[in-house]
């Protein structure tokens, strides 16, 4: 019988776990090669003076995708994580005091709707039965399935079903079809960010977002959305996974146009046929791949997705008003997006918090509050922004807004504990180019079909997965990933 062939996983992050656990299962001796100390990529964790703070991902969305790897192993969601159905999604703020629950109980969420627009109530509706309809549409063919490029437009679902798709207009020229209130536009609006995108620039397809979140739910692991990733290393150990973390893959060789072996930063070469690479397409091309250089030049040139400036801070006092999450939104949305697409920082931005005391009381001293906060920013790639020089500034103006803005008296004068990470951060820590979130921007009606496909296109044995590749960034859509990686290597 023909032993199987080994797989070699690059990258620890979510989609590298998830290829590694299943290449596992199928019988293929597997090791993922991790460069940082612990797994997870973007999804992190921080821990200073008492405060614990998950740094990427704060919200579990999907969570069937999850329970699906981990079934797949043997195991399932319920018996590995404690995982709680979120009351709220999100909590919406503006300067002048209005506020918007998004409940997960319909009831609750219609009458949040009816205090900002008892009109946009039918509107909010019919916008879910829209919203559904992409999503039932485009999840088999676009989330479910690998991508292999240019040639998945010729498929016949895509060409059945892609005009009504709705990818001729912007997401805000759809939601402004529908709602009538300004906030309420600028909340559907938001999930343009969810992919690092503008909602005037990118397709109205992704109003698909808003059902996975008001129609599915949004969940939150006790302990932290850390515990995913760790749940996820102990699942691959136990399956078989070789996992080797503190050590760099320095190259990924090949000839006569198929991988035969990587090499490390311990000296080691592994010889393989079969290579999936968690790091971004782009930085593989570029510093992994032989030969690689001028693909990776090409993929330079095209437009990525908006970075985020991180501050972590620990309050000694709770503010009752920061939800779980949190959004205190920017007066001048459409401001705020031409300036990031400017490369130039906002000057009242959009604010997302995340605090996790509610659900974890040992994430901060006893009667403090851990909040990570989160502001879209450009990319490093074409923007001049002198983040050394002005990112405790930033940080400062950011929490002086909370303050004055939106009622957190004192805000300032809590601050015990302060981290600050800038895209620059971001692209060292994660090997994230210009330090984007989400890899390369979904500003075009073409943005599913134009991400690096998951086959390496020239090099036979080399696979990708993570954000930088289809279907995108974020927990479920990392794990599906590492899921198509899988099944193209088999």
């Amino acid at each position: 019988m023909r032993q199987a062939e080994h797989v070699v996983v690059v990258g620890g992050g979510l989609g590298g776990l998830a290829a590694a656990i299943r290449c596992a299962v199928a019988g293929r001796p597997t090791t993922l090669i991790e460069a940082r100390p612990n797994v997870g990529g973007k999804l992190n964790i921080v821990r200073d003076q008492g405060f614990v703070w998950d740094i990427g991902p704060s919200l579990l969305t999907m969570p069937w995708v999850l329970d699906d790897l981990l079934r797949v192993a043997g195991s399932s969601l319920a018996a590995e994580l404690d995982v709680v159905a979120l009351p709220s999604a999100c909590r919406y703020m503006w300067a002048d005091g209005t506020r918007f629950d998004a409940m997960a109980s319909l009831p609750a969420l219609i009458q949040s709707i009816a205090a900002i627009n008892p009109r946009d109530v039918g509107n909010f509706m019919r916008f879910m039965q829209y919203s559904q309809q992409l999503w039932d549409l485009s999840a088999n063919q676009f989330l479910y399935t690998p991508m292999t490029g240019w040639q998945s437009l010729l498929d016949w679902r895509v060409l059945r079903d892609g005009w009504r798709l709705d990818g001729l207009r912007t997401m805000d020229v759809a939601v402004r079809s529908f709602f009538e209130s300004p906030q309420l536009q600028q909340v559907m609006n938001r999930f343009a960010t969810y992919n690092g995108s503008s909602p005037y620039r990118t397709p109205a397809t992704f109003n698909l977002i808003a059902w996975a979140e008001f129609g599915f739910g949004a969940f939150y692991p006790r302990g932290g959305l850390y515990r995913i990733a760790e749940v996820l290393q102990a699942t691959a150990a136990r399956v078989g996974v070789d996992i080797r973390t503190a050590t760099t893959v320095t190259g990924i060789h090949h000839q006569h146009g198929r991988v035969c072996g990587v090499t490390t930063s311990t000296g080691e070469t592994i010889a393989t046929q079969r290579v999936i690479s968690n790091v971004d397409p782009q930085v593989t091309l570029a510093k992994l791949l032989d030969g690689g250089a001028g693909r990776a030049q090409r993929l330079a040139r095209r437009e990525l997705s908006t970075s985020g400036f991180v501050v972590l801070w620990g309050l000694r006092e709770r503010y009752a008003q920061i939800d779980h999450h949190t959004i205190c939104f920017s007066p001048d949305y459409r401001a705020e997006f031409a300036d990031t697409d400017a490369g130039r920082l906002h000057a009242t931005p959009t604010i997302y918090l995340n605090h996790t005391v509610d659900y974890d009381a040992n994430h901060a001293p006893a009667g403090s509050q851990n909040v990570f906060a989160l502001v879209n920013v450009p990319a490093t790639r074409g923007s001049q922004i002198d983040w050394p020089n002005v990112a405790a500034g930033y940080a400062d103006q950011m929490a002086r807004q909370l303050e004055t803005r939106f009622g957190l008296a004192g805000f300032r004068q809590n601050i015990v504990v302060q981290h600050i990470l800038t895209p620059h951060d971001l692209a060292q820590r994660y090997n994230a180019p210009g330090g984007s979130i989400y890899g390369l921007a979904s500003n075009s009606a073409l943005s599913a079909f134009m991400r690096p496909p998951q086959r390496d296109p020239q090099i036979a044995g080399l696979y990708y997965c993570g954000g930088g590749t289809h279907p995108g960034g974020g927990i479920p859509l990392a794990l599906l990933s590492g899921k198509h990686a899988a099944q193209l290597v088999e």
